[in-house]
């Protein structure tokens, strides 16, 4: 092997290992993240609470992340779209109509909730769920199907929605009665007007397996919905 072979060999082993660690480092701030805009909210937490929480230096979070804001659109990336995208592609195996996708969306992401107490306050405080298209597309369609009976279909998904934060402020905080969620699911499905059997049929319906990892194990910390036990 020449000197100019293995010199390049050797820098791009230095690179290779200096993005790793950089992946590792951009890792814990994320998940010290989590951790803070759980406990804090969206609006306290100062760039020392990063620090701090993720054992790094202050200049090594600015390496990572320009602004508090940034780290908080990250981490919601990271914990929400990930887990809403994740649940939409569980849904194409659920066969049925819209209600039946639309309450068994819920169930998951409630269930998912619940088994992550951090993600679940995370969430809960920061409330950045995005568009949410496919929700609001069964909705528009179980409208359309008669399978929910409601003047509106915006105001019913702010009903709904405020309902399901309500929810995860207390299964984040609390140890809710057993059944819970379901309660919780079943309460909103009646606000659309959904019938007794639909609701009786989200309730019974097998949940589908979640994707995983919903990223790769080897640059984010373990995703928040890894583990949640469904049912």
């Amino acid at each position: 092997m020449s000197r100019r072979s293995r010199s390049a060999r050797q820098v791009d082993h230095r690179i290779r290992v200096g993005r790793a660690r950089s992946a590792r480092t951009e890792a814990r701030i994320l998940a010290a993240g989590l951790r803070v805009f759980a406990e804090k909210g969206p609006d306290a937490p100062v760039v020392d609470d990063f620090v701090r929480a993720a054992g790094i230096a202050r200049g090594t979070f600015y390496n990572h992340f320009q602004s508090v804001q940034q780290l908080l659109e990250a981490t919601s990336v990271w914990t929400i779209d990930a887990a809403v995208e994740a649940i939409d592609r569980a849904l194409h195996d659920v066969r049925g109509g819209p209600g039946l996708r639309f309450g068994t969306g819920i169930r998951l992401f409630l269930t998912s909730a619940e088994a992550n107490p951090i993600w679940c306050r995370f969430v809960a405080r920061v409330w950045k769920l995005g568009a949410l298209e496919a929700p609001r597309r069964d909705l528009r369609d179980g409208l359309k199907k008669g399978e929910f009976r409601v003047a509106n279909a915006e105001v019913a998904m702010d009903v709904v929605l405020g309902g399901i934060r309500e929810a995860l402020f207390r299964l984040g905080n609390e140890r809710p009665p057993r059944g819970y969620r379901d309660r919780v699911l079943e309460v909103c499905l009646q606000a659309l007007g959904a019938e007794p059997a639909l609701i009786a049929q989200v309730l019974a319906q097998e949940l589908p397996p979640l994707a995983q990892p919903l990223m790769d194990r080897r640059s984010r910390p373990a995703s928040p919905l890894e583990g949640a036990v469904h049912g």
